[in-house]
């Protein structure tokens, strides 16, 4: 299967790019201002992001943040990510940036079928860190 976030985004629908990273707005926003940071190289998980390229992805999400705060009527940006098989099918590694207003209602909206399994490793794991 062919990325689209490697072979169909045009250069004029980027607003940005740094070095490893590109910024576009998201074509199905969840808000007004939904903006996605993709990686130029495909990676399915922010695991796989090597150290200097997550630092630089930390630094372009706070600046393109601090960018949103200060140019849009809202009161914060929630960051999403989306890996592995949870991205949709023909993309890769992404961050969602979605403007928000306080009480928009988001999270209320959210539903889950709730799983049910142990967190002791991961807890223990942690832990031992």
């Amino acid at each position: 299967m062919t990325c689209i976030f490697c072979h169909d985004i045009s250069e004029e629908a980027i607003l940005y790019q740094s070095r490893h990273f590109k910024l576009v707005w998201d074509i199905d926003p969840i808000q007004t201002g939904h903006l996605l940071i993709i990686s130029k190289d495909h990676f399915t998980s922010l695991s796989e992001l090597p150290l200097p390229l997550l630092h630089e992805l930390a630094e372009l999400e706070q600046e393109v943040i601090t960018l949103m705060e200060e140019t849009l009527p809202i009161d914060g940006v929630t960051l999403l990510r989306n890996d592995k098989n949870l991205m949709d099918e023909g993309t890769h590694f992404h961050s969602h940036l979605i403007p928000r207003q306080k009480g928009d209602g988001f999270w209320e909206h959210i539903t889950l079928h709730k799983s049910s399994y142990s967190l002791h490793i991961l807890e223990q794991t942690m832990r031992s860190r």
